[in-house]
């Protein structure tokens, strides 16, 4: 039995089934995560007519000749197009607008505080991460606002006097 354990054979051996279980393992995690991002897109297809207002004419939306870049599943960052008390509406990265889902659990912040709903606003730029959900929309964990600098005012200047 010491042999056994000493053999070349057998470390050999466990390496490569260990090689192969970490291979499979990955192979695994790559399909799961690819299922995930194709029913993104897909449930985000299916309410395009929602997300975009329209449907059109036939009943069914049609892809373009062209397709366009799809939103990203689990984040978007761009300018705040529309907001209401469970959802905001992000123009992201080649002005793709996407969906995003504000439960009780997102997390909203302003700067270095925390903020809440009231304090997103149209045009406002906005970063959310979250996670796809089966309506093509991001549910947030956390939307991260950033303020719009204010245009410096205009300081007063003293009277200048001639002599």
């Amino acid at each position: 039995m010491p042999e056994l354990i000493k053999s070349r054979v057998l470390k050999v051996v466990l390496v490569t089934l260990a090689s192969l279980v970490l291979l499979s393992g990955a192979f695994c995690l790559g399909v799961n995560i690819g299922e995930r991002k194709a029913s993104h897109f897909a449930g985000w297809f299916e309410n395009y007519d929602r997300a975009f207002g329209h449907r059109p004419p036939g009943g069914a939306p049609q892809m373009p000749l062209e397709p366009a870049p799809f939103p990203g599943g689990h984040g978007v960052f761009g300018k705040v197009v529309s907001v209401s008390t469970s959802t905001v509406v992000i123009a992201g990265k080649d002005n793709i607008e996407q969906d995003v889902s504000i439960t009780s659990s997102t997390a909203i912040r302003d700067g270095r505080g925390t903020g809440t709903v009231n304090d997103i606003k149209p045009d406002m730029d906005a970063a959310v991460f979250g996670a796809p959900n089966d309506h093509g929309q991001i549910d947030a964990r956390l939307i991260r606002i950033f303020s719009q600098p204010q245009p410096p005012v205009a300081q007063p200047q003293p009277p200048t006097t001639t002599n």
